[in-house]
Parts: structure tokens; sequence; C-alpha cells
């Protein structure tokens, strides 16, 4: 399980690995820990709870903010308990907000992983362009899903099973800037 915000003080591990994840300053994780910890006192967080978070510290445009948490709550869920702790949230949080860009893909690639096999299959890569039109204002059912779908897995070498490593994946998005733009909500 997660760490809980119930104890005292930050942990020195859970401060150090954050620290080292997204090269913030101890002052600023501990302000964002006692931030959250007023908002979510047993030290998890709903879904619900993490949209109110990305609509109050998020530039994400707000109407797109709960497709984007929908999108993301499994991947920041890194425990698989269904809730999601300061330390996940705040990893997750600040690398979709601050990380480099090959930390933000990494998480993109990790979100579109929905079954965590380390590859985005077919299935995923039309789930993916559904989340995408739904970003983007759509149902997710329209021809732009598809047109979308047949521009990424052009772009993507698969592997001999048809399948995008994480390693393809990043490179692909790398070197085009408006399929990055799409397809991660984070960059």
């Amino acid at each position: 399980m997660g760490n809980q915000f119930s104890t005292a003080t930050l942990d020195d591990a859970t401060l150090a690995l954050v620290k080292r994840k997204t090269r913030m300053k101890s002052s600023e994780i501990t302000n964002w820990y006692n931030e959250l910890k007023s908002r979510c006192p047993n030290g998890k967080m709903t879904k619900r709870d993490m949209v109110k978070c990305y609509k109050d510290l998020s530039t994400c445009d707000i109407d797109k903010v709960e497709h984007v948490v929908n999108a993301i709550y499994q991947a920041f869920d890194v425990d698989s308990d269904g809730k999601v702790d300061f330390k996940e949230f705040v990893i997750g949080f600040l690398l979709t907000t601050k990380g480099s860009m090959e930390e933000k893909l990494d998480y993109t690639f990790q979100l579109y992983d929905i079954d965590k096999d380390g590859y985005i299959d077919q299935s995923e890569i039309d789930v993916m362009a559904k989340y995408v039109m739904r970003m983007l204002g759509g149902n997710g059912n329209e021809l732009g899903s598809i047109e979308l779908l047949k521009h990424f897995i052009s772009s993507c070498h698969c592997n001999e099973q048809g399948l995008i490593t994480k390693d393809s994946f990043v490179r692909a998005l790398s070197k085009n800037e408006l399929l990055c733009q799409l397809l991660s909500p984070f960059t």
C-alpha cells in the first residue's frame, strides 16, 4: 500500500524519491504534501478527488480534465489498490506537468499500456484513439479516431507480433510534434 498522509511528517524515503523524480526542492514537496493532506486526510485519493486536484492545481483545459483523469487514474495507481496515495499522485502529477519530454512520453506510454505488459497492442490502440478523441471534444467514435490510429501505427515500428514497445512509442512521438500533442495530454 502507499504512504498515509496521517503520519506526522513526510518520510525521508518518499521525499528523496519525489525529489529525484521531479527535481523539486524539499520545501516545495512539503508544501504539496501539506496541501494534499488537507484535501485528503486519510492519505488516499479517489478519482473524484483527483479530478478536483487537477482542476485546482493544473493548467489543463478545465473541460478536458475529467477525460485526462479518467485516462491517467490507473497509471497513477501504481500499486493497483484502487486509490492514489501521496507518492503516486505527486510523482504522476509532477511528471505529467513538470517532467522532461521523455518522462512525459514514458508516462503516456504507461497510460496506454492498460494491461501493463510493456507493450501497446491493437485493443489498447483502439482505447487510446477513443480517449484522444474524447479529450479533443468528440465522443470517441468519429472517423478522426480511425485516421489518428492509422497515422500513429504508421509512425511506430511494431515488433514481430504487431506490438508497440515503449522505446518505439517514445521515439515516434519525439519525432512528430503534432502526434505528440494529440496523444500525450501532458506535452
